[in-house]
């Protein structure tokens, strides 16, 4: 049989995106993936089904969607169920129709609606409780979060002399699309026996670090609440990253797509733009948000925006906007339910007692049982003998911190696998249980954690699956002492 000759192999393809590496999907989730299909052929295991604790995707797990957004868009996907709605439902599809008629099939401006934008102006300037509202020209709607900090990353990044300043743990859309612009990794360790803080200290030496590599810091990374690590930052630690953004003369990407997931009652959302203008200090800031997360959880719809929270260079702000019609725009039904997360329904608008504590009762249901989730999953791991976890004030993942036996570790490297990797493949093998590798996510050398989600529903489910997953740490290593 001939050999099949193809025009087009892994060494020709660009060898920075062949270099980049995205845990949340990688090696443990695969195998996931493999095991499943052999339990549907009728291969045994020690359990009945995967439970995918790697992805924060609320839907997956059974959260409802808010049931006034989704009538509002399928009204605007077809008008023929306009009539059977409510009155609200159709006040608020005319509101869009007088805008932009029932054309969501078609292209907006590349920026996004302006009915939309104008509305994240104001959930912006709400939100800040501050005088100054954002323009709708700094204002660009995205497909989800990670569209708007990839085409940042694109832009800002030149040569491979540049670097960026991630928080390690970090997310790996960071490491991963760092690597495909060709940049460097500038790490700085959040302090995990600190909950998970960012200090002064560390930014400084890590800054001087890459000077003295010939590395030229050109984005800090702030990511709030953390994700995996689930910390909320203070408005002290915020101002110190501002300032010291602004001494380096460095620009800010403030992930806050979280921003909603806050759980302990002594910390609250604060953003970077306000604390920005507050300080009032020449330093330039992106920040995304995302309809993915918070109480939306609309990750499939794919919607999202970027704010420039800050004066940029006029010529600059242009060619961002120029680098956003390449795409043309983004996807017209995530940009309507972005418009729908920060706009509910409202006595203002003309809405119903009845459609408001709907809407208001619904938020309200899910963010207390990921409150509760969030203590429930924190409590079993702190339970757990070898394993400890800082409490999860925010965000969706606990990102716990597991003492490994010499034995163990041993064990791993003789496989050729890192330690933790090798951890949470036997946990999948035997339990069924899909946890990240804290490795995926970099940790500081010598430790080792891995990410796990706390979306599972119901939550006398997920009580199941942490005994499960205490059970099985306890005895597996208690193998290797």
């Amino acid at each position: 049989m001939d050999t099949v000759q193809y025009s087009t192999s892994v060494k020709d393809i660009n060898k920075n995106y062949v270099e980049a590496q995205y845990a949340v999907r990688g090696l443990v989730p695969s195998t996931a993936a493999k095991i499943q299909e052999e339990i549907k052929s009728g291969k045994q295991y020690p359990f009945e089904s995967i439970t995918e604790l790697n992805i924060g995707n609320p839907q997956t797990f059974g959260q409802k969607p808010i049931s006034f957004n989704r009538s509002v868009l399928a009204s605007m996907l077809d008008p023929s169920i306009l009539e059977h709605q409510s009155e609200d439902v159709q006040r608020r599809v005319k509101h869009y129709c007088d805008k932009i008629g029932f054309q969501i099939g078609a292209y907006s401006q590349s920026p996004g609606y302006p009915v939309v934008r104008e509305a994240i102006a104001n959930f912006i300037q709400k939100r800040d409780a501050t005088e100054t509202k954002p323009s709708i020209n700094d204002i660009l709607l995205t497909d989800g979060a990670s569209a708007g900090i990839t085409l940042m990353f694109n832009l800002l990044l030149k040569d491979n002399q540049d670097g960026v300043m991630i928080p390690i743990p970090q997310y790996p859309l960071y490491s991963a699309v760092i690597t495909q612009c060709g940049a460097q990794q500038i790490p700085y360790y959040l302090v995990e026996e600190k909950g998970w803080s960012a200090e002064q200290t560390e930014l400084e030496a890590q800054y001087e670090k890459a000077k003295s590599n010939g590395i030229n810091p050109r984005i800090l990374v702030c990511i709030n609440p953390g994700n995996p690590t689930g910390q909320v930052f203070d408005q002290k630690s915020i101002e110190q990253m501002i300032r010291f953004a602004s001494e380096k003369k460095i620009v800010i990407f403030a992930d806050e797509v979280y921003q909603e997931n806050i759980y302990v009652e002594n910390k609250k959302f604060i953003s970077f733009r306000k604390v920005a203008l507050e300080l009032n200090l020449n330093v330039e800031i992106y920040s995304f948000h995302s309809i993915s997360k918070g109480i939306t959880g609309e990750c499939g719809l794919r919607g999202g925006y970027m704010e420039i929270t800050t004066k940029v260079d006029p010529d600059v702000h242009f060619q961002i906007h120029k680098s956003k019609t390449v795409m043309l725009c983004s996807n017209t039904i995530g940009q309507l339910m972005t418009g729908l997360m920060v706009t509910p329904p409202t006595k203002q608008e003309g809405c119903s007692d009845l459609t408001i504590q709907r809407y208001n009762q619904e938020c309200h249901d899910l963010f207390t049982s990921l409150q509760r989730r969030a203590a429930i999953v924190t409590q079993f791991l702190n339970d757990t003998n070898g394993v400890s976890c800082q409490p999860i004030e925010g965000a969706m993942y606990a990102f716990p911190k597991i003492e490994l036996p010499d034995k163990f570790i041993q064990f791993a490297k003789q496989s050729n696998q890192e330690p933790d990797v090798r951890y949470c493949l036997d946990l999948l093998q035997e339990t069924g249980l899909v946890v990240v590798p804290g490795s995926g996510f970099l940790q500081f050398p010598g430790t080792y954690h891995f990410r796990m989600t706390i979306l599972i529903l119901p939550e006398e489910k997920l009580l199941d699956k942490m005994k499960i997953f205490k059970q099985w740490h306890e005895t597996h290593m208690a193998k290797f002492q």
